[in-house]
């Protein structure tokens, strides 16, 4: 096994950590701050494991998190948006090795412009899908504790959807 691989393999444990520490904070700009720095440790796990498109877009995840942390959503300008949108775009151009390099630009390019948006119904469904090409892309460039992480996301937004939209929507059907 190579070291890398290993290297790899832990720094995505750490990752896992600042994740879940974030969705345990209530505080969006404390939330954001945890999810830079389990952007950080995830964009080195790929790095670590040669992934770069992975690699790439955890990276403006970070950037992207940090402007949102500072701005409201309506308030970070359309330019803004249209300039992470495009970074996005270039990095998957310039870092595309076969269609599973698309998987992580289509997860970041859509949650994106939801978290932008500021709808928190399609930041769930954005957040599910994305964990969900997450997972695929996590299973093809073996990051394996990516793969544990983007499935407990899931689950987690899975439940909000339930709560706040499925089991919200029904109670408004039956008045």
């Amino acid at each position: 096994m190579k070291i890398s691989f290993i290297m790899a393999q832990i720094t995505g444990i750490g990752a896992l950590i600042f994740l879940i520490y974030s969705f345990q904070n209530n505080n969006k700009k404390t939330l954001l701050k945890f999810q830079i720095a389990s952007s950080f440790l995830y964009a080195i796990q790929y790095l670590f494991l040669g992934a770069y498109t992975g690699f790439l877009m955890n990276i403006v995840c970070m950037i992207r998190n940090y402007l949102f942390k500072e701005y409201e959503e309506m308030d970070l300008s359309l330019r803004w948006l249209l300039i992470i949108l495009g970074t996005m775009s270039l990095l998957t151009l310039f870092s595309y090795n076969g269609y599973a390099s698309l998987l992580p630009f289509f997860a970041v390019f859509f949650f994106t412009i939801s978290l932008w948006l500021g709808n928190l119904k399609l930041i769930r469904i954005f957040e599910a899908i994305g964990a969900i090409l997450f997972i695929i892309y996590s299973i093809v460039v073996r990051a394996y504790t990516g793969i544990f992480a983007f499935a407990f996301e899931l689950s987690t937004v899975l439940f909000a959807i339930y709560r706040f939209d499925i089991k919200k929507d029904r109670k408004k059907r039956r008045k």
